[in-house]
């Protein structure tokens, strides 16, 4: 008897210490970071802290994912571990750690390479899944080139591949339909544009006519004149350095899975040079998934479909 209970003990402590081994715990994070010598915010939330980490890069630059962010983490965190980040002199991050140096190309990979690490060491991870949206998409392709190595796969969202390129498309575009409508209005600001942009100016007038003749006509009162100046101070210069680099030239393969998530009614980036960008990639796997039910705004325009997406492509890797 004695013999029997020490057995049955044997195999309750054997298998009680292979439940603790793998026990599913909820995760919350709200943190204060030090990224590139100053404090940045970074969150997550998941259900289950053995579930993959995925890291959101917010688009802009400036425009924190948080404000949209609910509907598709709701769904993601039964699945990943969802990561968020307010980059430099954007949201919670601006809040609290105002920077009144000019901003470069350098840092924001600096700091996305930071970020990287500091997940995967919180969460004890090797890789994770890095998903990039518009401006996002932009650092996240200079990541997945540089370090393909810590990624289950990198996903472009309405990722920027060469903004000088898009916004040259996009120009003739609206210069057609503005005289097919004959909007003299549309016809007398577009008139004015010049890509590469030399003003906060132009590039009001190319995202204010993008919108209202490709992604419907009210949308283009979304955006008042004075928020394209306030941002511009900032931004603008960042914002042609980035719009310069060509991924055509300076990322022709990648050495890990890539996604590209597109619409073909998106012109802020033109879908047909993410598109010709895509047929040209050299990469181990590489797939194209169109949302055209949105336009650029893919993440907060269909959550639910864009969700479907990340989890399809997390239990169905590629061989």
């Amino acid at each position: 008897m004695k013999n029997n209970y020490l057995c049955l003990t044997s195999i309750l402590v054997v298998w009680l210490t292979a439940v603790g081994a793998h026990a599913q715990n909820p995760v919350k994070l709200h943190t204060s970071v030090e990224i590139g010598g100053i404090n940045q915010w970074v969150g997550a939330k998941g259900d289950d802290d053995t579930k993959p980490l995925l890291l959101f890069l917010h688009g802009g630059p400036g425009f924190s994912s948080r404000a949209y962010s609910k509907k598709f983490v709701k769904r993601l965190k039964k699945d990943f571990i969802v990561a968020q980040w307010d980059q430099r002199e954007t949201g919670i991050t601006a809040a609290w750690s105002p920077f009144p140096d000019s901003l470069t190309l350098e840092m924001f990979h600096n700091d996305t390479e930071e970020v990287v690490n500091y997940l995967l060491k919180k969460f004890s991870k090797k890789k994770l899944y890095l998903v990039g949206f518009s401006w996002g998409g932009f650092l996240g392709m200079h990541f997945a080139d540089q370090h393909p190595e810590l990624l289950h796969a990198y996903v472009s969202v309405s990722g920027a591949v060469h903004n000088v390129e898009s916004d040259r498309r996009t120009l003739a575009l609206m210069k057609k339909k503005a005289a097919e409508e004959n909007n003299t209005q549309a016809i007398r600001e577009i008139a004015e544009i010049e890509v590469p942009f030399t003003s906060w100016e132009q590039l009001y007038y190319q995202r204010k006519w993008t919108a209202y003749f490709f992604a419907g006509k009210a949308s283009g009162r979304q955006y008042p004149k004075s928020m394209f100046e306030e941002w511009s101070a900032k931004w603008l210069p960042l914002f042609m350095a980035a719009s310069r680099v060509d991924f055509r030239e300076t990322v022709p393969e990648l050495h890990c899975p890539v996604y590209f998530f597109l619409s073909h009614h998106d012109y802020a980036a033109n879908y047909t040079v993410a598109e010709e960008y895509f047929n040209q990639l050299k990469a181990e796997h590489k797939q194209i998934v169109w949302f055209d039910e949105a336009s650029h705004e893919i993440p907060s325009q269909v959550p639910k479909q864009f969700s479907e997406a990340l989890i399809s492509i997390a239990n169905q890797p590629p061989d």
